[in-house]
């Protein structure tokens, strides 16, 4: 009988600071197929790409406690091999994560892009099976940005734009 209480009162211990489970789903393209395979981008290399850097991310967040948040992960790729990236998650992460998740994406090695940037997006839920309902990421800093240029839905020049230095 003892054994038993015991089990289950780890059991509900356990349950109560259960990691984070991010999870993944479709990939959002700001990029027409055409200027995508310009840039050198095809299925097989964006395909292991976005698994590494999946596994990175969901190994990254497996062992810590976080609310529920949806959104998108944003990622882009210039063709002197920079990266960055943005989260779009409501609500929004936690900076120390938000800055985890910037550095995984940092210190993956990235496709080759033959010229100027290449921008996607991932779908990603932590905590929650319910992914976000938005059909198009739009990071809070890129709303700002927009406001600035001739043309706001040129995304590399959006994205140079706000580019971290």
């Amino acid at each position: 009988m003892m054994r038993l209480l015991l089990a289950t009162m780890l059991l509900c211990f356990s349950t109560l600071v259960s990691a984070a489970e991010t999870r993944f789903d479709s990939l959002y393209f700001f990029q027409s197929e055409e200027t995508m395979q310009a840039k050198g981008i095809t299925i097989d290399n964006l395909g292991r790409y976005s698994r590494k850097l999946q596994s990175s991310v969901y190994r990254a967040l497996k062992s810590v406690k976080m609310p529920p948040s949806s959104g998108y992960l944003i990622v882009a790729i210039r063709s002197d091999g920079a990266v960055t990236s943005w989260l779009d998650m409501k609500p929004a992460v936690h900076e120390f994560y938000d800055n985890q998740i910037y550095d995984i994406v940092q210190k993956l090695p990235v496709m080759d892009i033959k010229t100027g940037i290449f921008v996607f997006a991932i779908k990603m839920s932590i905590d929650t099976p319910v992914f976000t309902k938005k059909p198009v990421p739009e990071p809070a800093d890129w709303v700002e940005a927009k406001k600035k240029l001739n043309n706001p839905n040129d995304i590399e020049q959006l994205v140079f734009s706000i580019w971290p230095e």
